[in-house]
């Protein structure tokens, strides 16, 4: 298996990462994984020059509905009280025009947009909330999709939270919408699903607007996490969740969701995050790397360090603050994105 090196690259860890702070160095690596860094190529690497550039992390999108991303942004409303309420204005339109040609569509080519969309935004690996289609389990799609979960819809759609729960592989994460409103009914969830003894070390919140602050205290306590999308938030309730103690304990992920709903890609969403005044570059880099794969359970996914995946996403000028940067690069900005050691 061939071994490629890096050269004069800023590498541009999550912060926090063993790896240290950002510097110009060589970064080494098979299709396994990161084999030194900081070391001299050896005879027989592939050597790339990349003066000029910065190496990032692939990012990790912790929540997408990879088969939805060819449909229009879409809404009846100017705002929705609860998610649940624009589910109830969509469903019946699926039978009337774009959208029932659009389900026609081949389900391996409606995932595949959704693979792009990840890919050109420089997102190496995704949480698909819905069934592990096959096309997501093929070696030559887009981007990584995470293969050990578990998932439910939401309490509105959902007729059996508990079964979905018992039937997630040991281990893996459990995915949930919850609190995805701002009213009533979205604030008595986190307490409904306590009370099913489903809050818990590997429960992972999708949304989580009508949660209060005793109900973060609360899912933190347990360990569980909370992926944020801010921008389908706004666009459909005119709210988003307050997720500064998730960060605080680095249990937050940041989520695209689908083009439904949302701005767009994941870039899109980091934007649109640093936009609310929650919280710092260096808190959202995480999210979408670090704190990211902790809370999706794919250790080796999003870091610079000896051992993670070989996935990397190149951007083509030298940021003057590269943490900084995280949150106003848009696909147009990077060169390549690599994926299990190879480029796009």
């Amino acid at each position: 298996m061939g071994t490629t090196a890096f050269i004069n690259a800023l590498i541009v860890p999550p912060p926090g990462s063993s790896a240290g702070e950002p510097r110009l160095t060589t970064l080494r690596f098979d299709r396994r994984r990161i084999l030194s860094i900081d070391k001299a190529p050896v005879r027989g690497d592939r050597v790339i020059d990349l003066t000029g550039c910065a190496v990032y992390p692939g990012l990790i999108n912790a929540h997408d509905h990879l088969e939805l991303n060819h449909y229009p942004r879409t809404k009846f409303r100017e705002v929705y009280t609860n998610a649940a309420q624009w589910s109830a204005d969509f469903t019946p339109r699926l039978q009337t025009e774009p959208f029932r040609t659009l389900r026609q569509w081949p389900l391996i080519e409606q995932c595949r947009i959704g693979g792009q969309k990840n890919r050109q935004s420089g997102v190496t690996l995704v949480a698909h909330h819905n069934p592990l289609h096959a096309p997501l389990r093929r070696p030559d799609f887009p981007v990584r999709v995470l293969q050990r979960y578990g998932w439910a819809h939401s309490f509105a759609l959902e007729r059996d939270l508990t079964a979905s729960y018992r039937r997630t592989p040991r281990g893996a994460a459990w995915f949930v919408h919850l609190a995805e409103g701002t009213d009533s009914a979205a604030a008595g969830e986190l307490t409904q699903l306590d009370r099913l003894s489903l809050l818990c070390s590997n429960t992972v919140l999708i949304h989580g607007v009508g949660l209060s602050e005793s109900d973060r205290q609360r899912a933190i306590l347990a360990g569980a996490g909370l992926v944020w999308c801010p921008s389908s938030n706004l666009f459909l309730l005119g709210a988003t969740a307050d997720v500064g103690m998730f960060a605080q304990a680095h249990r937050l992920a940041l989520g695209s969701d689908s083009r439904l709903t949302a701005d767009g890609d994941l870039l899109d969403e980091l934007r649109a995050a640093y936009t609310t005044g929650q919280l710092t570059p260096a808190q959202l880099f995480r999210a979408v790397t670090i704190d990211a794969a902790a809370l999706v359970g794919m250790p080796g996914a999003g870091d610079l360090v000896v051992g993670s995946l070989p996935d990397f996403m190149i951007v083509r000028a030298l940021p003057a603050d590269p943490i900084q940067s995280i949150v106003s690069l848009h696909s147009s900005d990077l060169v390549a994105v690599w994926l299990r050691g190879n480029a796009d």
